[in-house]
């Protein structure tokens, strides 16, 4: 198991990692805006509207990941993990939604194609746009690495999109330019489109595991199944349960009833579950854990995904 990051230095690395998407993002804005002006093109329109929403989803995700780094309240004793999830959820629908209007704008253009202007103009900001957008996208991969943050993995898979977006405007700007072939213009917009909507999808599909409270990683279960086992006086374990809790860098939820020998004494029971907690909390820092012990001569298994 790798070493994980504590939540205050979590939410620190987010915050300077949102702090200089927005600045990147505003970047380019301006000059797609600039670009567009010139030229009208369709193409060109739907790598803008992605940079404005990929603003205003920026924003308002380091809003909710800040509400969900908040400590617990008496009224919200599990925390505010699922803030995060939220925000990739609204990503998600953001990134759905003007894929379609962009989809849709792609059919009217294929319908009636316009000669696109001032082409070189175009392409000289998309070459910018992609240099810019390759550096986000490395300094993304190094947060993603540092946190495994669903959130910025969302923002990462979008940027990368982007990144994408920009490289088949440019396809399409020297074939209409070049070959005067105008319905590159629609056609291209329209496959980004498609594979925006694709990305999206999955993207809602994870968050979505977060708030109806899915079962951790099978991966991460294991660890902890061998760390209750590694214990000598433990015996068996049953009714395993787990849910995330917003980011998948570590808090998650775990509850498990551990089997000993009906010999043992209450002392005893409780200083095995102290030390079998130690180690779990050991390598899972930010995990909440709760264990139930029962004699193993009248356990009543129930288990859950073991």
């Amino acid at each position: 198991m790798s070493a994980l990051i504590g939540q205050k230095e979590y939410g620190k690395v987010l915050k300077r990692s949102t702090y200089i998407t927005l600045i990147t993002v505003l970047f380019l804005i301006l000059i797609k805006a600039i670009a567009f002006w010139f030229t009208g093109s369709i193409v060109i329109l739907s790598t803008l509207a992605d940079s404005f929403f990929d603003f205003v989803i920026t924003a308002t995700n380091f809003f909710l990941v800040r509400m969900s780094l908040r400590e617990e309240t008496d009224q919200h004793r599990f925390g505010f993990g699922k803030y995060e999830a939220l925000s990739s959820f609204i990503e998600a629908m953001f990134i759905f939604s003007v894929s379609m209007f962009i989809l849709f704008l792609s059919a009217q253009r294929v319908i009636s194609p316009e000669t696109i202007p001032h082409t070189n103009i175009a392409l000289a900001v998309m070459i910018v746009s992609i240099i810019v957008n390759f550096f986000l996208v490395r300094y993304q991969s190094s947060i993603i690495k540092e946190t495994e943050s669903i959130s910025a993995r969302a923002e990462h898979t979008h940027y990368f999109q982007d990144l994408l977006t920009n490289l088949a405007v440019i396809v399409a700007i020297v074939l209409v330019g070049n070959f005067n072939l105008t319905l590159a213009d629609p056609l291209f917009a329209a496959a980004i489109s498609i594979y925006m909507i694709y990305s999206s999808i999955g993207i809602f599909r994870k968050s979505i595991d977060i708030l109806i409270d899915k079962e951790i990683d099978d991966k991460l279960k294991d660890e902890i199944k061998q760390i209750v086992m590694s214990h000598p006086k433990v015996d068996g374990y049953h009714d395993f349960k787990t849910r995330q809790s917003g980011s998948s860098q570590g808090k998650f939820f775990m509850q498990m009833h551990i089997e000993i020998n009906e010999h043992t004494s209450l002392n005893e029971s409780h200083n095995i579950v102290d030390q079998v907690e130690e180690q779990i909390l050991k390598e899972f820092p930010d995990a909440e854990v709760i264990l139930h012990v029962d004699p193993n001569n009248i356990v009543e298994k129930k288990v859950w995904n073991d």
